[in-house]
This record gives structure tokens, sequence and C-alpha cells, in this order.
């Protein structure tokens, strides 16, 4: 199955990381992939690497709407790098019930990936186990080939105020 966390509000990345939970509750085990998210920076990596069922991988931690100084080709090497890995989860003999694919919508929306390249790995992915994808601005061939769709829509929200980010509920 295929399901699909979308929309422009708070929580998307939150929810794929329960639903890791809820999977490892079950003695499942899960692989998480992550784009344009640094390694250690954030609260999830860092308890869920202690999980011996969790597998991590990140690629492009720095996303030029944070660091603008990025360039776009390394970006796009970047992003490859993580098609080519997904590919590989394809035909290896692995045991994920669930691969969740956080901010791969991101890539989607700002053409690092290109659509029909991903959709057509996470569809033969989603034959095989439950797969996430998260991120803002869903393409509509995304939402139509997904099982599920949850849109997180803002309605309010303290950065909005100029409150900054707060270690462990954003990051």
């Amino acid at each position: 199955m295929l399901y699909v966390i979308t929309g422009n509000g708070k929580g998307k990345s939150t929810s794929a990381m329960g639903q890791i939970l809820r999977a490892c509750g079950h003695g499942h085990n899960v692989c998480l992939v992550q784009l344009f998210k640094g390694k250690e920076f954030y609260g999830e990596q860092k308890i869920l690497e202690k999980l011996p069922n969790v597998d991590i991988f990140a690629f492009a931690p720095k996303h030029p709407a944070c660091f603008p100084n990025i360039p776009r080709e390394k970006l796009l090497k970047q992003c490859s790098q993580a098609i080519e890995f997904l590919k590989t989860l394809i035909n290896k003999e692995n045991n994920y019930k669930l691969i969740v694919l956080d901010e791969f919508i991101i890539g989607l929306r700002d053409k690092f990936i290109k659509v029909d390249v991903l959709l057509d790995i996470i569809l033969k992915l989603a034959s095989k186990c439950d797969v996430f994808i998260t991120g803002r601005g869903a393409p509509s061939k995304l939402i139509k080939a997904a099982d599920m769709v949850s849109e997180v829509k803002e309605i309010k929200h303290p950065f909005n105020r100029g409150i900054i980010s707060k270690k462990g509920i954003e990051f």
C-alpha cells in the first residue's frame, strides 16, 4: 500500500515517525529514508537509530530554503543517489514491512526528482510492503496512485508570529 502525507501544516514527518513506532511495536522491520534532513540533528533520528529493527538513511542533507548557497547540481546528484538506493530496495531481499520516504515530496515539488521515476520505484516497493511518503506539495500523479492520502493543513503556527523553531517540537 502507498500512503501520502502532504499539506502545508506541521506534522507530516511526525505522523510518519509515529507510524514507524507503531510498526516497531509489532516487531516489524522498518526502513526510513530522509531527504533534506542532516543526520543526528532531528530528534526522531536520535531515538530511532537506537531501535534494532529500524534502518535510517539520509541523502541531500541541506535544502536551499535553509542553505541558499548550495549548488543545485549538488542537490540533483544527492537526490539521484537516493533514487539509486531506493532501486536497490526493489530487488534486494529485505524483510521491511514499512518503508518511509520522508520529505521526498519536497524533492518532487522542487524538481530534484522526476515524478515518473519515483512513482515507478515506490509502486514496486508498495507491492512488497507499506510505503509512506511525506512532504508539502504532492503532485496529482502521486495522489492518484496512492491508496491513502492525508493532508495536513496549517490553520495557525507560531512561526507566523516570529517564534522560532523549538528543539524537540520542530526538530
